[in-house]
């Protein structure tokens, strides 16, 4: 069944967009955490304050003063804190525990803190009874001070269980998205890399997204409408003789700025394979060469199939070299290649001739000399391409 890439996109879009949700909730979740965090900062604080209080040495009344105001200024400041409400607290926790416990905890602090002033403002006749007061005090918030830190640990250790449950989920969904869509973006780069090119192996090209097997299909039939049968050779779909012809003086005009060169290409041991396959064989074999011959084709080129079953290619180059050089790289293409048929893949070599096209000279004449460098090839073996200079040879 064929994969739509619109649908792949569509749910990768979702998919994104749901560890998108799962990242900004884990955020939250954090963000969350950081402010228990803060309140149990608080609670701590009043410890300390507390021990900095009960120690603070009375025989400088004045120093003593300034100290004591400042500790009680954060206590108060602290008990605040320790009551700040959290940005999930409405949706995630009750808060009747906690409203219970802060009022406990502003209660137990403000005795304190009135026992201190007491304290610290006692005559020494009276100092030992009302630090024993203070003492009492201390007892009652440190006990509050204590359940709100109990509290407030256990609310951490609940955020941060489920933050690890959040963070979990989003790393699953997020490695089973990464392993799912690279699979299908590779499906989809798989088909749109066989749409651009042709295949070497011979295997058949297998498309599993409907929008390329689609336009695949609609290109073929546009190409297919757009020629005339009469102007094609029926087993590979290339320009037959006649078609040459047309093709050739139609473009003839564009040429001016270049040189045409002729190559005439040869299945070598054709005699012997043409027994061997069927006619369905041959046309996907020719099919396959006409493919691999397009891929070097430029806009003033021409590419025949002859009723001989030889291909000609008609190449307007700016040198003899560039030229040259892509013939020979048709021939290694095709060696390097296999050809589906009824008995399994096979593998051909081809023959050819080079030559530069006369201006004065027909198609016809380049063509007969053509033969007789690619008769002078295939005496060295085959799979390999003569130029005529001299008759001398480019072997692979």
């Amino acid at each position: 069944m064929l994969i739509s890439i619109r649908k792949v996109f569509f749910n990768l879009k979702n998919a994104l967009m749901f560890l998108g949700i799962g990242v900004f909730i884990l955020t939250l979740q954090l963000f969350h955490l950081s402010q228990y965090s803060e309140r149990l900062g608080a609670l701590k604080n009043q410890h300390l304050l507390i021990t900095k209080i009960i120690n603070t040495d009375l025989n400088d009344p004045k120093m003593a003063s300034i100290m004591i105001n400042g500790a009680l200024s954060e206590i108060e400041l602290s008990v605040k804190l320790s009551g700040k409400e959290a940005f999930l607290d409405s949706l995630i926790n009750s808060n009747e525990e906690q409203a219970s416990l802060l009022r406990s905890l502003v209660v137990s602090s403000e005795a304190f803190r009135d026992q201190v002033l007491i304290w610290s403002e006692s005559l020494a006749i009276s100092e030992k009874s009302s630090r024993a007061r203070m003492l009492n005090a201390r007892r009652a918030y440190l006990t509050d001070i204590d359940r709100m830190t109990d509290y407030q640990i256990h609310l951490i250790q609940e955020s941060i269980d489920t933050a690890k449950m959040i963070a979990l989920i989003v790393l699953m969904a997020g490695l089973l998205v990464f392993l799912l869509y690279r699979y299908r973006l590779n499906q989809i780069y798989r088909d749109i890399h066989k749409a651009c090119s042709v295949d070497t192996d011979g295997t058949r090209k297998v498309i599993a997204t409907q929008e390329i097997d689609f336009l695949l299909k609609r290109l073929r039939k546009s190409s297919q409408d757009s020629l005339n049968p009469n102007l094609l050779n029926p087993l590979s779909g290339l320009n037959n003789e006649k078609g040459l012809i047309n093709a050739f003086n139609a473009k003839k005009a564009g040429k001016a700025g270049n040189t045409v060169f002729l190559a005439l290409f040869e299945i070598d041991h054709y005699s012997s394979l043409i027994n061997t396959l069927s006619k369905e064989d041959l046309k996907n074999l020719f099919n396959k060469l006409g493919e691999m011959f397009t891929m070097y084709e430029q806009p003033l080129d021409v590419i025949a199939h002859r009723d001989d079953d030889r291909l000609l290619f008609l190449m307007s180059r700016s040198s003899k070299k560039t030229a040259f050089e892509e013939c020979e790289k048709i021939i290694q293409s095709v060696k390097e290649s296999s050809f589906t048929t009824a008995q399994g893949a096979i593998k051909i070599t081809l023959s050819a001739g080079f030559l530069l096209k006369p201006p004065v000279k027909t198609i016809d004449e380049g063509v007969q000399q053509a033969l007789q460098l690619i008769e002078n090839a295939k005496e060295n073996g085959g799979n390999c391409i003569v130029q005529l200079r001299d008759l001398s040879h480019s072997y692979r």
